[in-house]
């Protein structure tokens, strides 16, 4: 099912909330893939209804900027992966004359991946999406750790009632996690970028086996990185609860790194909130990689 505006949308909520079933919803901004799809199938294996979102946040947009997806592509691939409904908006209705209202949370979303990353709106969008939708649970997938951590903490502070899910990052088998901003790569691309994985991965496998200072964790890490079509940005060790840089690990963290092609900053990120974790890796989904091409 398909519900192209806000009342449509709100009115079908309703009726679920009046029958007493269970609501899991995912947000997106469109261009859905494999990595939706396992939020999805989780949304929907958990509740009574999976309800997914489809609209292109202008403010977590670059100014000017627009975002390639196809909507009909996205409510095929919503359905298959088990949704109830598909709700879709737009500009008109999400951001009418006079919209002034931000979700404040101090300058942590400057913390993670820096002034251009667009946390904030990324973590106000989501909060609009469930005081919209009221679910019982919403998920999250650690692809994006910084808006999940941020997400969650903010319906804790806004006593909203929704469980946030985490759900485990999908990868292909090169270790480059699945993303919409990588749609444009070529599969050589995504083999050279798979190092970036390879690398945060094994600053994790050292500081399992003891390793703590991060200056010499992120030094190792960095020499495992080669690109040649890439730019490497950063690698950072953080911590979990603050983002801010950690100088001896100590858990929860996140290993966290970025790269640069095709005016892209893509992001990579191991979120290690125990000692399982720690010593076992994160519990990944894995799918093949794409064609050649």
């Amino acid at each position: 099912m398909h519900l192209a505006c806000l009342s449509a949308g709100k009115a079908f909520i309703r009726e679920v909330a009046r029958t007493g079933q269970t609501i899991g919803t995912v947000h997106t901004l469109g261009a859905l893939h494999l990595g939706h799809a396992e939020l999805i199938r989780r949304a929907a294996s958990e509740n009574d209804v999976a309800i997914v979102t489809v609209y292109p946040n202008k403010s977590q947009l670059r100014p000017g900027g627009s975002y390639d997806f196809n909507l009909d592509d996205d409510i095929g691939l919503a359905l298959r992966a088990g949704a109830t409904a598909v709700i879709s908006s737009n500009d008109t209705e999400m951001f009418p004359p006079g919209y002034l209202t931000f979700v404040s949370q101090g300058d942590y979303h400057l913390r993670l991946d820096g002034p251009e990353a667009y946390l904030k709106e990324a973590v106000t969008g989501a909060i609009r999406w469930i005081c919209y939708a009221r679910p019982t649970r919403s998920y999250f997938g650690l692809k994006d750790i910084g808006q999940a951590i941020l997400v969650k903490r903010a319906v804790a502070d806004l006593l909203l009632d929704c469980e946030i899910r985490f759900v485990p990052t999908v990868r292909y088998k090169n270790g480059v996690p699945v993303s919409s901003r990588l749609r444009q790569f070529s599969r050589s691309e995504l083999d050279e970028l798979s190092c970036l994985f390879t690398a945060l991965n094994h600053s994790r496998k050292e500081i399992a086996q003891g390793a703590s200072s991060v200056k010499d964790l992120v030094a190792s890490a960095t020499s495992q990185i080669e690109f040649r079509q890439f730019k490497l940005d950063f690698v950072r060790i953080v911590g979990a609860e603050s983002f801010e840089d950690l100088e001896q690990v100590k858990l929860p963290f996140i290993i966290v790194g970025a790269a640069m092609a095709h005016g892209l900053r893509v992001f990579d990120s191991i979120y290690v909130p125990d000692q399982d974790t720690l010593l076992n890796g994160p519990p990944d989904v894995w799918i093949d990689l794409p064609e050649q091409s």
